[in-house]
This record gives C-alpha cells, sequence and structure tokens, in this order.
C-alpha cells in the first residue's frame, strides 16, 4: 500500500545507481513464467525497482542502470506485466498522468529490447 501511495507522488524519484556494469545481454525467447528466466531476483522482488524506473524523468536510463544486477529478460518481463497494468490503469483512472507515463516507458523499453533480439512472453503468468 505504502508502494502504491508512493508512486502517486508527482515528484521524480531518485535515480539508483548502478553497481557495475551491465550483466550479460543474451538476445532469445524468455518465458517470464519459466524458473530459470529469474536468475538475479524474483518477479516480485523486481517489481518496486521497475516502478520507480518507470516514473523517473529519465526511464530508459534508469532501466538501463538495472540491468548492473538484473538481467534484461528479467527486466523485460516485468516491464510487460506493468505496461499492460498501467494500460487497465489508464483506461479507468481519473489522473490518467502516472500511468500514461509507465505506458510510454515501458512501450519504449519493451521496443529497445526486441530490436536487440530479446522478447518475453507469460509476463502475466502465475510462476512469479
Amino acid at each position: 500500500m505504502l508502494a502504491v501511495a508512493w508512486l502517486g507522488c508527482a515528484h521524480t524519484p531518485p535515480a539508483e545507481r548502478p553497481v557495475g556494469p551491465p550483466l550479460p545481454f543474451t538476445a532469445g525467447a524468455y518465458d517470464c513464467a519459466a524458473p530459470a528466466t529469474w536468475k538475479t531476483t524474483t518477479f516480485a522482488g523486481l517489481v518496486p525497482a521497475v516502478q520507480r524506473a518507470l516514473v523517473n524523468e529519465d526511464s530508459q536510463s534508469a532501466l538501463t542502470v538495472l540491468t548492473s544486477r538484473h538481467y534484461a529478460q528479467e527486466i523485460t518481463c516485468v516491464a510487460g506485466y506493468i505496461h499492460d497494468e498501467s494500460v487497465q490503469q489508464q483506461a479507468t483512472a481519473t489522473d490518467k498522468d502516472l500511468a500514461a507515463r509507465r505506458v510510454t516507458a515501458s512501450a519504449a523499453w519493451i521496443q529497445q529490447q526486441s530490436t536487440r533480439g530479446l522478447t518475453v512472453s507469460n509476463y502475466g503468468g502465475e510462476a512469479h
């Protein structure tokens, strides 16, 4: 509940700092419901960091910072889930700005990863 209230604030959260170079990128198709996809964390464990990154003024850089701790497929799985949730929220919310921002930022990240050869599926699956 606190995270939801915090995300509703109008200020930009501070950017996370990289802990080192990005983890190796491996193009391919990943099933977000497959345990093998989750090497650094769990789905639920990564949701808060991706949510914060998506509302950052420079969301793409904020998501890229996460690649120093998490693999691109993990971040993309969570971004896909948040994208779909935000589309639904945007349709029903009275204040559509936050949801619209997350929709735009997550779509840009997913497209960027797709261009690099990474695709994810099942990001709304039950295995998280």
